[in-house]
């Protein structure tokens, strides 16, 4: 495909979501790994290559071609491929128009507009989420953040729309947050948890409060900190929350008692979480209740057992989740990961490797992120154990390749 071509691609998916060639390159910052980063010249220098780039003057090579997908948040083909195989904007790509519209607005004050056009954003990101996981989209949900928040620090807004923007801005850091987690990108999910939760408590809304008291102390088991976990949960008092709500914060703390080595009261909580479940959601449930299910709650319980050391419970139940949610990306992936944790901890070496051979179908597609992670240290164990069969070994070594 001809450099001229390549270049409109560029100009025009960059205009496309409302980008000046200085904030394109401060999100090539914002996406890069920190091995990449390094590398990169200043932002002036910076500047210079992307407006070479746009006017065709130089080809993009592998290191830039993966920063543009990133910060456009779509498959490299979609930029670069040759002319007769050129693929079509993708859903993510058509999705973001209410993230291209609200970053499109930040010469101007904040409106009724801007936070209509930022809570849009934050529902085209949560819809995406289920299907291309955190690593893609978390580019996009830190540029709206930090385009609302400077808005917010620097008073560039409407007086009238203040708490709007204040409570719009709080549910777009916990979007960006989860995002980043689900990416294991920690640092900056806890940076945003916290921003995202004083900005939500400014707005006064009790219900994105919750939610982000439950993202820390998910966050902190993550990061196996369970007393840390346990002060957060403490902020939230059952008997005063409505049931589903009371339920997770159950959960979290099952999962941080199990860490601490308390089986007994991790089962306790369990089993009141699951039986707040069976109560319908009521008018008291705040709307994002909606995702927490059964499943949900054994997939906690099935992680309190392994870090209990009782991988032998654990893994019934990995393997009905694997069964009941098959198919269901990608968050379905991090189910069969996890099971193959499972398998190589009873050292089912059989199981392990018919499961090992199903991930390497769709190795692509696992990460990065979360899921990378796991498979990485899962695939490590296996290739380091003794008495495992040297065709689980070759499956183990070769997805590591492939990663």
């Amino acid at each position: 495909m001809p450099d001229k071509e390549i270049a409109a691609r560029l100009r025009a998916a960059r205009k496309a979501r409302g980008l000046t060639v200085a904030d394109l390159a401060e999100l090539f910052r914002d996406v890069a790994s920190e091995r990449v980063a390094r590398r990169l010249p200043a932002l002036k220098d910076l500047e210079r290559t992307i407006r070479g780039h746009e006017a065709g003057e130089h080809t993009a090579g592998p290191r830039y071609r993966i920063l543009y997908a990133r910060a456009f948040g779509v498959p490299e083909g979609e930029l670069f491929s040759s002319g007769e195989n050129v693929v079509e904007p993708d859903g993510l790509g058509l999705a973001l128009v209410g993230a291209a519209s609200s970053l499109g607005t930040e010469g101007r004050p904040a409106d009724a507009d801007f936070v209509g056009s930022l809570r849009g954003t934050n529902q085209d990101l949560i819809r995406l989420d289920s299907l291309w996981g955190g690593h893609d989209l978390f580019p996009v949900a830190l540029r709206a953040f930090r385009v609302a928040y400077e808005k917010l620090g620097s008073g560039a807004y409407e007086s009238r729309v203040e708490r709007d923007l204040l409570a719009a801005a709080g549910e777009t850091g916990e979007v960006a947050a989860w995002l980043a987690y689900d990416a294991d990108r920690q640092d900056e999910s806890r940076w945003l948890a916290h921003e995202a939760l004083m900005l939500s408590r400014h707005a006064g809304d009790r219900d994105m409060e919750l939610l982000l008291l439950s993202h820390l102390a998910m966050q902190a088991l993550h990061l196996h900190r369970p007393r840390e976990a346990l002060r957060i949960i403490a902020e939230v008092a059952d008997d005063e929350q409505p049931p589903r709500v009371s339920a997770l914060f159950q959960v979290r703390r099952g999962r941080a008692l199990a860490q601490l080595g308390d089986e007994r009261a991790a089962a306790h909580m369990f089993g009141l979480a699951e039986a707040g479940l069976k109560e319908s959601v009521t008018s008291r449930d705040p709307h994002w209740t909606w995702w927490l299910d059964g499943t949900e709650v054994t997939r906690h319980r099935a992680t309190a057992y392994a870090q209990l050391g009782q991988w032998e419970h654990a893994l019934p139940l990995r393997e009905g989740i694997v069964e009941n949610c098959r198919g269901r990306y990608p968050y379905g992936r991090l189910d069969l990961v996890q099971l193959l944790n499972a398998l190589a901890h009873v050292r089912d070496w059989e199981r392990a490797e018919e499961v090992l051979i199903e991930i390497s179908g769709d190795v692509g597609a696992v990460g990065p992120g979360r899921s990378a992670s796991l498979l990485h240290a899962v695939c490590e164990l296996v290739r380091r154990a003794d008495g495992v069969p040297s065709t689980v070994v070759d499956a183990a070594v070769e997805l590591l390749a492939a990663r």
